[in-house]
């Protein structure tokens, strides 16, 4: 019997001769499982706790997650390297538990690959859900027979960009959570506390204050229309929710969020990073320069750095040099435009690029912590004299109705 502190795993892994097992460990973590797996002479694939067998209706299927979709793309890239044939690799992930449709994908492209059709002509149609560069990648290292190191490559980058949204993602939660308490905090003095006054309104015999005046006015409404208050908020957040998948609205946003000071700039040093990143890669695996420079282009999400970009990729083809190419839009430092030139001159530019993309995120990350430090006690401000304000109104209300002098 197993104690409360050991889980049982089933794991896949690569055999001393490039073949696949099956089996089953105990550990009291997963960390525990893969040195585990490891001291039998074994290199994990994948690693997932045990299900009890018996049928399961999937009612809805969410789509597969980016740190799935790396999983299935880093397994498929370690059998690659490690020598076992493209079908039979493409088999083994096909019959492991991955996400239904990454596996369904996988099935697919093991029946393409049996026809006779070529992996990286496959490899988009099967599984969609992957970034188009990774299949600029594979084409790449496939010609070089570097698939399964290209492959890696594509999954470092997805990596990458992951991480910053992420970042992103994870810089902008607390301030939203702080916005929403503070505006159901005033929500709740405005339709449970404010009420409470209104027989002020009815047995003041003088004038109210303006602004005491407009605060109990404003509590009796919404506490009266209770119903369409609530219709009005879902329907708000409705139409945020589909404002935040509407790419053009978003595209719009993020254009006038790059014009606010330190937040435009984490915003543009955040794609110019990404752009960095990729290029390099790309590069470091054989895609020639004009196309690593499109790839890259179309992963930058500000619609004005794309077109500074596009010049950028046009001045290539019309024979300059990408330092000096760089070097004539605003878009990039000084010490920029240094590191790519020393890249070009000394052969190393996806390494040089590389470093330009670390350069960038590090200075990006010190522009988040910047405009979060602002960003978070103006919220917490403005909650303050929010709340500060209904309140003064209220007792402004009482002195006056007493005629109590301040």
């Amino acid at each position: 019997m197993l104690t409360a502190m050991t889980i049982s795993f089933d794991y896949q892994a690569l055999d001393g001769g490039g073949h696949v097992v099956k089996g089953n460990v105990v550990a009291g973590s997963e960390r525990h499982a893969f040195r585990a797996i490891e001291a039998q002479g074994l290199s994990p694939l994948s690693l997932l706790p045990s299900k009890a067998a018996g049928p399961s209706r999937v009612i809805f299927q969410r789509r597969p997650q980016t740190q799935e979709i790396t999983l299935a793309l880093k397994q498929l890239s370690l059998l690659l390297t490690s020598g076992v044939p493209m079908i039979r690799a493409v088999e083994t992930l096909k019959q492991q538990n991955l996400h239904p449709e990454i596996s369904k994908g996988f099935a697919d492209l093991e029946r393409r690959l049996r026809t006779g059709q070529a992996f990286t002509t496959s490899l988009p149609v099967s599984l969609p859900m992957l970034p188009p560069y990774v299949t600029q990648l594979a084409a790449a290292g496939e010609a070089i027979g570097r698939l399964g190191e290209a492959l890696a490559d594509a999954v470092t980058q997805m990596s990458y960009e992951h991480q910053i949204r992420q970042d992103i993602r994870n810089a902008l939660t607390y301030p939203a959570v702080l916005i929403t308490a503070g505006l159901t905090a005033v929500l709740f003095i405005f339709i449970v506390v404010v009420p409470r006054f209104q027989t002020m309104l009815t047995q003041a015999k003088a004038p109210l204050p303006w602004i005491s005046a407009l605060v109990l006015n404003t509590g009796i409404f919404l506490n009266a229309h209770r119903l369409l208050l609530f219709m009005s908020a879902v329907g708000l957040a409705f139409a945020a929710v589909s404002a935040l998948r509407n790419k053009k609205f978003m595209a719009a946003l993020r254009e006038r969020a790059a014009k606010v000071p330190i937040l435009g700039s984490w915003l543009m040093e955040s794609d110019l990073a990404r752009w960095a990143f990729m290029l390099g890669t790309m590069f470091a695996n054989g895609v020639e320069l004009t196309r690593s420079l499109d790839l890259a282009r179309d992963s930058v999400s500000l619609a004005s750095l794309r077109v500074r970009l596009d010049q950028v990729s046009k001045m290539v083809r019309a024979g300059k040099s990408l330092s000096a190419a760089m070097a004539e839009q605003r878009a990039f430092n000084d010490t920029a435009v240094s590191l790519v030139q020393v890249g070009e001159e000394s052969g190393k530019l996806d390494e040089m690029l590389r470093s330009l993309a670390k350069l960038y995120d590090d200075s990006g990350r010190q522009r988040m912590k910047q405009f979060l430090i602002l960003l978070e006690p103006a919220a917490i401000l403005l909650i303050g004299v929010v709340v500060g304000g209904i309140v003064a109104a209220i007792m402004l209300a009482i002195t006056s109705i007493n005629q109590v002098a301040l």
